[in-house]
């Protein structure tokens, strides 16, 4: 079983590793851990990667449980987060059909908790995929916890994510190509924000997911 964080709208390699799974247990009990994917991610302009960060209540507080970890409404920061959303995805093939569903998360309520807002995205985002994958969640913490792959603190940005080894077999995880509105830009497509496959490829993103991962 494969032990992952709940992340912001999490990296196509973080769906990918879920896909090819089909069973994961995602961390609840952890200290919220600054300047990760937790509360960021990253989506691709027609200038380069855009950072999406979402702002936490008493962010210097490095010992808070995630699940207890506070959304900040200073800024409007979900506007934004909209509005970036659009302009790097508006003439993506799929925007249209999908994006309605995002809308209501960002601009019907105000989530308190980021843990909740990340879940509820990851519930649907595996939902709009169609992946077929049960998720579950961790009782308690476990610092080295037992008959689990833990892939916690794996998925960092600007880092390229190859051969894992899970239940003593080795995944290999490669970029598998796609069409992008900026195709020009040269990032890693794996490091993306799943948004990314989603508003280009549509229903094709579960079999592009699926040909990411071979297990040997």
């Amino acid at each position: 079983m494969m032990l992952m964080p709940m992340l912001y709208l999490p990296p196509v390699s973080y769906m990918a590793l879920l896909c090819a799974a089909g069973e994961i247990q995602i961390e609840s009990h952890e200290n919220y851990i600054k300047s990760t994917y937790r509360n960021r991610c990253e989506i691709l302009g027609a200038n380069g990667i855009i950072t999406l960060s979402i702002p936490i209540a008493g962010g210097r507080d490095h010992h808070q449980l995630y699940s207890e970890s506070r959304i900040s409404y200073t800024d409007t920061w979900q506007h934004q987060h909209l509005m970036s959303i659009l302009s790097a995805y508006g003439s993506a093939p799929f925007y249209e059909h999908y994006q309605g569903y995002f809308r209501p998360l960002f601009s019907g309520r105000r989530y308190e908790h980021l843990y909740e807002f990340n879940k509820d995205l990851l519930l649907l985002m595996i939902k709009l995929m169609k992946l077929d994958v049960s998720v579950t969640y961790t009782d308690t913490y476990e610092k080295q916890p037992a008959e689990k792959t833990d892939l916690r603190h794996i998925f960092k940005a600007n880092q390229k994510m190859t051969d894992l080894m899970i239940s003593q077999k080795k995944w290999h995880l490669s970029e598998v190509p796609y069409i992008k509105v900026f195709g020009n830009v040269d990032v890693l497509s794996t490091n993306l924000s799943c948004l990314d496959l989603l508003f280009n490829t549509g229903p094709e993103a579960k079999d592009i997911l699926r040909q990411m991962v071979s297990i040997s």
